[in-house]
C-alpha cells in the first residue's frame, strides 16, 4: 500500500501539512527506495525457475499466448496468497479465459482430456474443475487481459473460501471445491461511466480499479441501506409552460383533456367517474438530498484493504452528485472538530475536481466521532457548515461517517439522521447505537461479511 502514496497538495488546503500528517508540524521524508521501486515478492521465491515448470497444469498451452510467470502473478496477490498452488493455478485459469476469449472449448491437457488416463486420486479434482470450467463459459468476468480475469475470479473464490483474508499464514485455494456460482461480477458497475471516470480519474484509485468495483459488484446492494432520493415537489398554479398529467379533479378541467379520449367507447362512463387524465399546468421545485460525509484519517486507516472499501463506498455516492441528484459535503477528521475542513461536490466538475486531489494516504492520531457529530450539530443551528457559508437548517441533512471501528462513541442524542460505516474492524457497539436511536442505520464490512442494523433490526447483507 506504501508504495502508492507521494505527496498531495490537496492535503495542504484541506488542514494537513506537505508531509501529509494531520497538524504534525513534521515534516515526513520519504525513501527515494521506496517512492520509485516496487517488488513483488521476497527475494527467495520470485527467482525461483522451478515454479515456472507448467507441466502439471490441466489447460493446455497455446503457441499464440504466453503463460503469466509466477513472478507476475505474486505481485498481483496478498502475501497470504503468494503460494505455489495458488499461482499455478492462476496460470491455469489465465489460459482458460485465453481459450474463452478465442472461443475454442477444446483447452483441457491430453491426459485431462481423456478421463481412461486419469488416476482415481486426480479424478475428484479434474471433475471440480471441468464443472467449473464449462460453468464458467457464459459468465460475465471483469478484466482487459486473461491474467486480469484470472485473478478477479481467483480473488472472489478465495473470498468465498476462506471468509477473512487476514492471518499469519499462507492458504492454498482448494481446487476440487471451486464453484461457478459463487463467482458473480455485476456487469452494470463495472460498465458504469460514472464509477470508471472517478476511478481513472485518481493515480492511486486507477491503480486498484478492479479491486474497488469487485468490493461494489460483491455488495451490490450496500447503496441502496442509504438511498439517495430527490424529492420534486409539485405544486397545481393557474398558469405554466412546465405540465404534468394527473387524474382529473373537477369537470371545470375538461378543456384539458386530450382529444382521443372523448373518441373512447368508455369516455361516458369515464366521465362520470372522473377517471379521465388532464393535462395540468404545475410549479415543480426539486430538493436534492443533502449528504454530510466525514472520514476517519487515522493511523490505522492506512491499510490497502481498507482504503479500498473507503473508496468504493466514496465512489458510490460521489456519482450521485456528479449526476446532480445529491449535494455532497465531505471532510476528514480525528480528534479536533476545528479541524474540519468541508469540500462541496454538487456537479460533475466540483466531483472531479475533488477526486483528483483526495488523499488515500491517513496518518492522524486519534479519532473523536461524537466531538465531530455534535460539532456539525452546532454548524448547522448557526446556518453554516464550519468553512462553508451554507445554510442546511431547513434541508434535514444526513451525516455518514466512514471508519474503520476503531472509536469510543457515547450514546448522546442527535437530532440529524446519522449513517455509519465501518471497514474490517468492528462492529462499534456505540456507533451502531448512535446511528440507530436517531433513525440511520449502521453498516460493518468485512471480507466475509456486511451486516447492517436499523430501527428493523439486524440483517445479513452478504456472506
Amino acid at each position: 500500500m506504501g508504495k502508492y502514496y507521494s505527496y498531495d497538495p490537496y492535503r495542504k488546503s484541506a488542514g494537513f501539512d506537505y508531509s501529509g500528517r494531520y497538524s504534525s508540524g513534521k515534516k515526513k521524508s520519504y525513501s527515494s527506495w521506496d517512492d520509485d521501486f516496487s517488488w513483488g515478492g521476497n527475494w527467495g521465491s520470485s527467482w525461483s525457475f522451478d515454479e515456472d515448470k507448467d507441466s502439471d497444469l490441466c489447460i493446455k498451452a497455446h503457441e499464440s499466448y504466453f503463460t503469466p510467470k509466477g513472478v507476475d502473478i505474486e505481485a498481483r496477490l496478498n502475501w497470504q496468497d503468494q503460494t505455489k498452488t495458488n499461482k499455478q493455478l492462476i496460470k491455469e485459469m489465465s489460459r482458460y479465459f485465453f481459450y474463452r476469449m478465442i472461443d475454442e472449448k477444446e483447452y483441457f491437457e491430453e491426459k485431462w482430456a481423456d478421463e481412461t488416463k486419469i488416476s482415481e486420486e486426480e479424478m475428484p479434482t479434474y471433475q471440480a474443475k471441468k464443472t467449473f470450467y464449462e460453468d464458467l463459459w457464459e459468465k460475465f468476468i471483469p478484466g482487459d487481459t486473461p491474467l486480469e480475469k484470472a485473478i478477479a475470479v481467483f480473488k472472489q473464490l478465495k473470498e468465498q473460501q476462506d471468509g477473512d483474508t487476514s492471518g499469519s499464514k499462507k492458504k492454498d485455494l482448494d481446487p476440487s471445491k471451486m464453484d461457478a456460482n459463487a463467482v458473480q461480477f455485476y456487469q452494470e458497475i463495472y460498465e458504469d461511466p460514472d464509477m470508471n471516470e472517478l476511478l481513472d480519474t485518481n493515480a492511486f484509485t486507477k491503480q486498484i480499479k478492479n479491486d474497488v468495483l469487485a468490493k461494489l459488484s460483491l455488495v451490490k446492494n450496500l447503496g441502496s441501506q442509504f438511498k439517495v432520493e430527490k424529492e420534486i415537489e409539485e405544486k397545481i398554479v393557474a398558469n405554466s409552460s412546465v405540465i404534468t398529467k394527473k387524474i382529473m379533479r373537477d369537470y371545470s378541467q375538461l378543456g384539458m383533456l386530450d382529444l382521443y379520449q372523448k373518441m373512447l367507447p368508455t369516455f361516458n362512463l369515464k366521465l362520470l367517474s372522473k377517471d379521465l387524465i388532464v393535462n395540468v399546468p404545475v410549479d415543480r421545485t426539486e430538493h436534492k438530498q443533502k449528504i454530510i460525509i466525514i472520514l476517519d484519517f487515522s493511523g490505522s486507516m492506512c491499510d490497502g484493504e481498507k482504503q479500498e472499501w473507503v473508496t468504493a463506498i466514496l465512489v458510490d455516492r460521489l456519482r450521485y452528485a456528479m449526476k446532480e441528484e445529491a449535494e455532497i459535503f465531505f471532510s476528514y477528521f480525528v480528534h479536533d472538530p476545528d479541524r474540519l475542513l468541508f469540500t462541496h461536490c454538487k456537479d460533475r466538475k466540483s466531483v472531479l475536481n475533488f477526486w483528483q486531489r483526495f488523499s488515500h494516504s491517513p496518518n492522524g492520531g486519534t479519532t473523536d466521532i461524537q466531538a465531530m457529530v455534535t460539532r456539525i450539530g452546532q454548524e448547522i443551528d448557526k446556518g453554516k457548515l464550519m468553512n462553508l457559508n451554507i445554510d442546511l437548517r431547513e434541508e434535514k441533512p444526513e451525516i455518514l461517517i466512514i471508519n474503520d471501528g476503531q472509536d469510543h462513541v457515547s450514546n448522546d442524542d442527535f437530532k440529524y439522521k446519522s449513517n455509519a460505516i465501518s471497514v474490517i474492524d468492528g462492529p462499534n457497539t456505540g456507533l451502531k447505537n448512535l446511528c440507530v436511536k436517531n433513525n440511520g442505520k449502521y453498516v460493518h464490512t468485512s471480507a466475509k461479511t456486511v451486516r447492517t442494523w436499523s430501527t428493523e433490526g439486524e440483517q445479513v447483507l452478504k456472506v
